[in-house]
């Protein structure tokens, strides 16, 4: 385990110009200078002044010769995967996974604790000896912590507004990490992380303009605008699942009627299945679940859809109406050209794909939809820790990079 000196934000940080030229380099090296100048629409004498003092820093390194047209081939350039290693902690419904992970986005350590049933305070406190270890753990001085909560999230404050799975309100959780570890810390939501990850790293890469909408316990979603994450006024943008679709609906976690996911999310999925199973609907699920209502999970509902129950596939069918009519309402007010659905929900596309499409295509305005793709993901862990690593990444290389224990100050 190496040393973590904590990075001591400079008043300026990188100059205006240096910071994506890191970004680039970063997220698509090794990559020739005349293609960063391409990217980033800087002059070449620019970027080779930059990438000189990026190599002069050590920040980053030249990589093997690239393909040339004619002429000598370039040298490419790549970032220094030993520079430094961040933290980041996915707090999920039931089990919080921590990672340290170097900028070329390789795990060098992670570790998984379960929180079932634990109170606010206690997964706090689990998290925190979590982060510690990671840091120990860690082969590269630690440059900062990032964390992902469900819910919404004060960003600039690091404030988790609520997140529902656990029970934190309100919790400054930025401050309470930075007065701890003595290092930069930046907590998102896991739809905007998970969004983040598509864009820089799914299949559907640098897509301008998409919406991804995470199913799985709730409902979020992540929204792309011209490229730009749009965060809203204090960053509380895309909880989608507390929109309204059915005014005579259930009662939803957030104490309102009819919100999306009171009747589209997994746990509505499961409670559908077992409330008609009590009201004396025959399922195989009740056999995969050995006769115990409270052993049905929403991957024993997709077992059983794969096995051909008719209450399973009614189910299901009945929750792909409302995502698409879900689906249609953000078609129509954002014009995306692409719709990403995530989470677990991704397992079950054979048995929604067919109706969410017709509903969409029902309720869509023609114009919005006409351009429309839909696209599903099964790829959700990896590209949310992808997107939170990036998250990091680029908040600390607009303040200072730790480079072989020491700030990129000379930048």
């Amino acid at each position: 385990m190496q040393e973590f000196t904590p990075v001591s934000p400079r008043p300026t940080g990188p100059g205006i110009n240096e910071a994506p030229v890191i970004d680039i380099i970063r997220r698509h090296g090794p990559v020739s200078r005349a293609d960063i100048a391409k990217l980033t629409g800087l002059t070449p004498p620019t970027v080779t002044n930059i990438a000189g003092k990026l190599l002069d820093s050590g920040l980053i390194k030249e990589y093997r010769m690239g393909e040339s047209s004619g002429g000598r081939p370039p040298l490419l350039l790549k970032i220094n995967s030993g520079i430094s290693q961040v933290i980041i902690m996915n707090i999920r419904s039931e089990v919080i996974m921590g990672y340290a992970i170097d900028p070329e986005l390789q795990v060098h350590f992670e570790v998984t604790n379960s929180i079932k049933g634990m109170k606010e305070a206690a997964v706090l406190d689990l998290m925190l000896q979590m982060i510690d270890q990671c840091r120990k753990a860690a082969t590269a001085p630690v440059a900062a912590i990032g964390v992902v909560v469900r819910g919404p999230v004060r960003l600039r404050e690091g404030i988790v507004v609520f997140a529902l799975n656990i029970g934190w309100k309100n919790l400054p959780l930025k401050t309470i990490l930075e007065e701890k570890f003595q290092l930069p810390a930046f907590i998102e939501n896991d739809a905007k992380v998970l969004t983040m990850g598509e864009y820089h790293y799914g299949s559907m890469k640098d897509t301008a303009n998409m919406i991804l909408l995470k199913v799985s316990h709730g409902i979020g979603a992540g929204i792309m605008i011209n490229g730009r994450l749009y965060r809203g006024m204090n960053g509380s943008a895309g909880e989608v699942g507390h929109t309204t679709v059915d005014v005579a609906g259930p009662l939803c976690r957030c104490g309102n009627y009819g919100c999306l996911e009171a009747l589209a999310s997994e746990d509505a999925l499961v409670e559908l299945v077992v409330k008609a199973m009590k009201e004396g609907q025959p399922s195989c699920v009740d056999d995969l679940a050995d006769g115990d209502p409270d052993r049905v999970t929403v991957d024993t509902v997709y077992q059983a859809a794969d096995m051909g129950d008719s209450l399973a596939l009614q189910m299901l069918d009945r929750v792909a109406r409302y995502l698409g009519i879900g689906i249609a309402n953000l078609v129509n007010i954002f014009n995306p050209e692409l719709i990403v659905i995530s989470g677990c929900i991704a397992k079950a596309q054979s048995h929604i794909e067919d109706t969410l499409n017709r509903i969409v295509r029902e309720r869509a305005f023609e114009s919005c939809s006409s351009i429309l793709k839909i696209h599903f993901s099964e790829r959700t862990t990896e590209n949310t820790l992808k997107g939170a690593a990036d998250m990091v990444f680029t908040e600390i290389t607009k303040t200072a990079w730790l480079v072989q224990g020491k700030t990129a100050s000379r930048l």
